[in-house]
This record gives structure tokens, C-alpha cells and sequence, in this order.
């Protein structure tokens, strides 16, 4: 073995998860904003294109985040002299897309049964 991982499979299967993650918060914030925004045609529309750009953004962020960890891996070799994690910003955006999912299902609810 010639790192402190077995063979490049640990990073990649991070990856992997972080990706199902990703797309399953996207799929179900493009699916809760257009069932908000059904009745206003342009939230209809918008709302579901910022949570599909903000997906987007997030899997280029993983791929971007893991491969600077597998390069960085296997550049401390099997003895790191220093912590080898990239920065948190993909773990930051993805909070922040479910805080705005749980403020807007919030308003929507609040709204609905004010009107009723």
C-alpha cells in the first residue's frame, strides 16, 4: 500500500456519496419549488432553474473538492505532516440550499393557512 488509503477507492467512494447527496437535495428542492411556485408562473419557473444551477454548482464544487484530497493524499504520502482536507465550501453550500428549502417550505405553509 502506498498511501495512507486503500488504492484511491476511499476518496472515490466519498465522492460518490457526496454526488448521490448532491442530486437528491437538487431533485427534491427543483421538485418543492415548483410545486411552490405553481401558483406564480415566474416562480413556477424560477424557482426550480436556481435550485438546478445551485446542484450544478455543487457537483462541480465535489468533483473539484475530491480530487484536490486524492491529489493531496497522494502527495503527503503514507505519513501526513498536516491535515490533507480541503476547505468546507461545498459542505457550506449544501446547508445553505437546505436552509432555503426549510425557509421557503416555512413561508409556503405559513402563507397557505393565512389565506385559508
Amino acid at each position: 500500500m502506498s498511501g495512507p488509503w486503500d488504492a484511491g477507492l476511499q476518496p472515490e467512494r466519498a465522492e460518490l456519496s457526496w454526488r448521490r447527496t448532491v442530486l437528491a437535495v437538487t431533485a427534491g428542492t427543483v421538485i418543492a419549488a415548483r410545486y411552490l411556485g405553481q401558483s406564480h408562473p415566474v416562480f413556477g419557473l424560477l424557482l426550480p432553474l436556481v435550485a438546478l444551477v445551485g446542484g450544478l454548482v455543487l457537483l462541480r464544487i465535489g468533483t473539484l473538492r475530491f480530487r484536490r484530497l486524492d491529489a493531496r493524499l497522494r502527495a503527503a504520502g503514507s505519513q501526513p505532516s498536516e491535515p490533507v482536507m480541503p476547505g468546507a465550501a461545498m459542505l457550506g453550500l449544501l446547508a445553505l440550499m437546505c436552509l432555503l428549502i426549510g425557509v421557503t417550505s416555512t413561508a409556503f405553509i405559513v402563507v397557505t393557512a393565512l389565506r385559508q
